[in-house]
């Protein structure tokens, strides 16, 4: 979407910026001002939002920027150490205790600037437990090689798929998404997600075992849709005229209903970016057989949720008596913009999807028992 762009990053850069000065002068200098890449790191947003934590010390915060100093000082490595004692320090590697030398150094996607984490760090560790709302305890979540090896492959083929069909779209992620990380927990704890406590990083949860590019291209897409949209609405003021974080429920009438207004906006992008990429990959046959029926399913999948969270979205505006009372004109003309993209997506897959049986789904797609209700036919 032409209309997507990310002219709120110079002010996060320069808000993170104003943190390290005024909490750490001392290590402010010891960095380079004008590395806007530094102020990026996942890991400071996770230092800055861990005041309840007691992890957010002169000394954690040196261990995370040690490798971005501009001159090179002996490593410290004390408050980096994850459950399996193997510390990650960004921009240089993986340490087992008592060694000086990384034994794994850091590592990107191949054909991306994006970082693949291979084990978790404790700052990340509390990320997952704000996510899941406490329910990761640091025992019941798995980052692991076995999680790596199993998945890269996938995981690179999805961002070079993503990348060649829509290279636009792919340059707002790769701007966006700095890092990333495989885990598997039970989805009652959390489901994927990318959150402000980690800014710039997306955590896959990689729980179903038959998961492929299919899933890779969707997530990535969800995933980093709500990267995009939260740097973009980082002044929400921007785009929301009402109380973007109140509780939708009592304008929707569902008793059920948990979510925000901002909340919904988000769910509205991503359902866009994750059609977007899949439709695309599809247009440009990387799939097979299987894999197209899966992604097509996933597409009416998502047509469903969307047509729900549309009737949502327009009880809101009518509790407000127009959408000129939710919205800026900026929050406007991208909610115009959505629809436009929406339509489009619609009219090409609605009828290719509308008999579908989605009885058996839970919240997250699952193929397997998508194919159960839907077969896959013969040639």
């Amino acid at each position: 979407m032409k209309k997507i762009t990310l002219q709120n990053k110079e002010v996060i850069i320069n808000t993170i910026k104003i943190l390290i000065y005024k909490k750490f002068p001392e290590i402010f200098k010891k960095i380079n001002f004008n590395d806007d890449n530094l102020f990026l790191e996942p890991l400071l947003f996770s230092f800055f939002n861990s005041e309840k934590e007691g992890i957010n010390s002169k000394e954690t915060l040196e261990e995370i920027l040690q490798g971005y100093f501009i001159k090179s000082e002996k490593l410290k490595i004390n408050e980096s150490f994850n459950k399996n004692v193997i510390a990650y320090i960004p921009q240089i590697g993986y340490f087992k205790k008592g060694e000086e030398t990384p034994f794994l150094p850091i590592q990107l996607i191949k054909g991306t600037n994006i970082e693949i984490l291979k084990y978790s760090h404790p700052l990340i560790d509390m990320v997952f437990g704000i996510a899941s709302e406490g329910k990761i305890n640091g025992e019941n979540f798995t980052v692991d090689k076995d999680l790596y090896q199993k998945y890269i492959g996938y995981l690179t083929n999805a961002f070079q798929f993503i990348k060649t069909t829509t290279y636009q779209h792919f340059d707002l992620i790769e701007k966006s998404c700095r890092k990333c990380i495989l885990f598997k927990t039970d989805t009652n704890n959390t489901n994927s997600f990318a959150t402000i406590n980690a800014h710039g990083m997306v955590f896959f949860n990689v729980y179903q075992e038959d998961y492929d590019e299919v899933f890779f291209v969707d997530d990535i897409a969800h995933q980093t849709g709500h990267i995009i949209l939260t740097t973009l609405f980082f002044n929400r003021k921007e785009y929301f005229i009402i109380d973007e974080n109140e509780n939708i429920k009592s304008k929707t009438g569902k008793i059920e209903e948990y979510r925000s207004f901002y909340i919904l906006f988000h769910a509205l992008y991503t359902y866009y970016t994750s059609m977007m990429c899949l439709d695309k990959c599809i247009e440009n046959d990387y799939f097979d057989k299987r894999q197209l029926h899966e992604a097509s399913g996933r597409i009416g999948f998502y047509l469903r949720k969307l047509q729900l969270d549309l009737e949502n979205f327009y009880k809101v505006i009518q509790f407000y008596q127009g959408i000129e009372f939710c919205l800026t004109k900026k929050g406007i003309d991208l909610f115009k913009s959505l629809m436009n993209k929406f339509g489009i997506l619609e009219s090409k897959w609605q009828s290719k999807t509308q008999e579908f049986n989605y009885n058996n789904q839970p919240y997250n797609f699952t193929y397997k028992e998508f194919v159960k209700l839907n077969p896959l036919e013969d040639e």
